[in-house]
């Protein structure tokens, strides 16, 4: 039986961008809520941002869960508060409607590594916690899809979408309007939606909320 798997795309995320995107040469910190997150450019290293921000490198490092100090331009990093606590993600339901494939759902020989969502009337497709693009683009068997990034190595994927509202980079906020799902011959919207922990899928039914 296969076994449909993101990891590949993944790791094409960081060599493709779906359109061209200029970032300033400064040092940027975005604010998302109660998190920052800096852009790392070139000549940058994690004792020079620690510096910047005054948070220590330690911290840094566990906030994004790195194993090494290493970084490379491009790159966006979370820049804890000094006095806040590691977030808990808490993950909202990215489009009103109903199950109708579940995780781990053999769909005509293919492992279901998330969940199908289908909708009456509602096409809008909402970021299901804070984070930024790092994909937008179609992917062969998924349609145009969205993936976010979020804290500790989390990602979200979106797919079968007809129309995405942000581009490769961009923070988008929970509960913003991302996207619009594709409809059926019958009229229904339908959205492929999954929770990634490191690139591993996991059950979205036990984090959405």
């Amino acid at each position: 039986m296969e076994k449909a798997s993101l990891f590949h795309p993944i790791i094409l995320l960081f060599l493709t961008s779906c359109a061209p995107h200029r970032v300033q040469e400064t040092s940027l910190l975005y604010p998302v809520r109660k998190e920052k997150y800096y852009l790392v450019k070139k000549g940058d290293t994690l004792w020079k941002i620690s510096k910047e921000t005054g948070v220590s490198i330690e911290k840094i490092m566990e906030e994004n869960d790195m194993t090494t100090t290493e970084i490379k331009a491009g790159q966006f990093i979370s820049i804890p508060s000094i006095d806040r606590p590691k977030k808990i993600l808490s993950f909202r339901w990215p489009l009103e409607g109903r199950v109708i494939n579940f995780f781990g759902e053999n769909i005509n020989n293919v492992i279901n590594q998330g969940i199908n969502i289908m909708s009456g009337s509602n096409q809008e497709v909402k970021a299901a916690e804070d984070g930024y693009v790092i994909f937008c683009d179609y992917l062969k068997g998924w349609g145009l899809t969205i993936i976010l990034k979020h804290p500790h190595n989390f990602y979200t994927v979106y797919a079968n979408l007809r129309e995405i509202f942000f581009k490769k980079s961009s923070f988008v906020e929970k509960g913003e309007v991302i996207a619009k799902a594709s409809s059926t011959k019958n009229g229904y919207y339908i959205l492929h939606f999954e929770i990634r922990d490191k690139y591993l899928p996991q059950d979205p039914l036990k984090y959405l909320k």
